[in-house]
């Protein structure tokens, strides 16, 4: 009787401790992608995509323009665009035609930038001047 006790106590024990060992499942997926993961690449609008195509082409201008209320841009207000932007390199009607993209390689005459503000909303999105070099130059000769 004593042998049958300690045959069963022993079994409970392997039991016991083949049921407590299993894979980790975080070391088993630490390394691989997670099928359930969301995506990381954030998803642009067509007026984000547009702008940043313009940066790569190097424009040193770059504008988004809008209506002020919001609205889809008709044919007057492109035809405004158009004739106020001539000298830009590039124009793009974006986000369902509520915006235009605008891409210069020179600055926008002042006085067309104001005739476009009074009819619409303009995001200047033109990346930094370049600063300056120092002047390195040998001021005690």
């Amino acid at each position: 009787m004593a042998m049958n006790f300690w045959t069963k106590a022993f079994a409970m024990v392997i039991v016991a401790a083949f049921a407590a060992c299993g894979a980790n499942d975080g070391i088993l997926r630490s390394g691989k992608p997670d099928a359930n993961a969301a995506n990381v690449t954030p998803v642009l609008s067509s007026a984000d995509r547009a702008v940043a195509d313009m940066r790569t082409a190097s424009f040193t201008a770059i504008f988004v323009v809008r209506r002020k209320d919001g609205g889809t841009m008709d044919a007057e207000d492109r035809g405004v665009i158009r004739i106020q932007t001539s000298d830009a390199n590039r124009r793009i009607g974006t986000d369902d035609d509520k915006a235009f993209v605008i891409g210069s390689n020179h600055p926008i005459a002042a006085e067309k930038m104001a005739a476009l503000s009074v009819r619409f909303a303009i995001e200047d999105l033109s990346p930094p001047a370049p600063a300056e070099p120092a002047n390195t130059a040998n001021v005690n000769k």
